[in-house]
């Protein structure tokens, strides 16, 4: 095992911090899956309410969040999601960056996670603006979460006040292109690749298909040089990192 995925396996309670509704099943469906097995509560917090992405466009909106919020409840059962979080924003629209922010430090400060997964900000071409700023809002909230003249929600401040602040002791990026860690998922893509199937309303069975072939390339690739046949690139960061570089030996 990779010494950088030691603080991953040692996760109890894990947070997922998606744009919509099936980037962390895209990105690390597998190793949450495998995170799940090993006995740690899963939980996804997605940031947008996804309404661009419905391909039926008369379909109301809030039959089309009902049917999204039931496909997230299908595929997280298949993969061990402990429990769903929303945020609302709208998908691919205006939001402020610090209402996004803040909804995240309030999430780890309520659930008090260990590791942190989110997409990769920082990958080169990305034009999702969404993936931009939910990526490095959750990198900036990790970082800031324990300042206690940060308040955030008076419920969620008076309970953390009494707890006090705990370490979220990884960060871990995927869809990213400069990976540090590989992680196994062969006893777990099958899942995986059925979570995606569950996410009718955005994806034909054509693009179902058309990902899982992409995917599985992906992760063969990504575990070329492993002792594993498939693995789930990820970049995985210590808070310290993520201001001024001051730790760059853990790079």
């Amino acid at each position: 095992m990779s010494d950088r995925l030691e603080p991953l396996h040692r996760a109890r309670r894990v947070l997922c911090v998606q744009p919509h509704y099936d980037d962390n099943d895209l990105g690390a469906g597998g190793t949450l899956a495998a995170l799940a097995d090993a006995g740690a509560e899963i939980h996804y917090l997605t940031a947008t309410d996804d309404l661009v992405g419905v391909l039926d466009p008369d379909l109301p909106d809030d039959e089309a969040t009902r049917r999204l919020r039931a496909e997230q409840h299908e595929a997280g059962a298949i993969l061990g999601v402990h429990e769903q979080h929303w945020l609302g924003l709208p998908d691919a629209g205006p939001y402020d960056y610090y209402t996004l922010r803040n909804g995240i430090v309030a999430a780890i400060r309520r659930l008090r996670p260990a590791v942190v997964f989110t997409v990769d900000p920082w990958l080169p071409f990305e034009s999702h603006s969404d993936h931009l700023r939910v990526g490095r809002a959750t990198a900036e909230a990790c970082m800031l979460h324990k300042h206690r003249r940060l308040r955030i929600d008076p419920e969620v401040d008076a309970a953390w006040d009494v707890d006090g602040p705990h370490d979220v002791t990884a960060l871990a990026l995927y869809f990213t292109t400069a990976p540090n860690a590989c992680f196994d998922v062969g006893a777990t893509r099958e899942r995986k690749q059925r979570a995606i199937g569950a996410y009718r309303t955005q994806l034909t069975p054509e693009e179902v298909a058309f990902l899982g072939r992409g995917l599985e390339a992906m992760e063969r690739r990504w575990a070329a040089a492993e002792p594993f046949s498939h693995g789930e690139a990820l970049k995985v960061l210590a808070p310290g990192l993520l201001h001024v570089n001051l730790l760059p030996e853990l790079l």
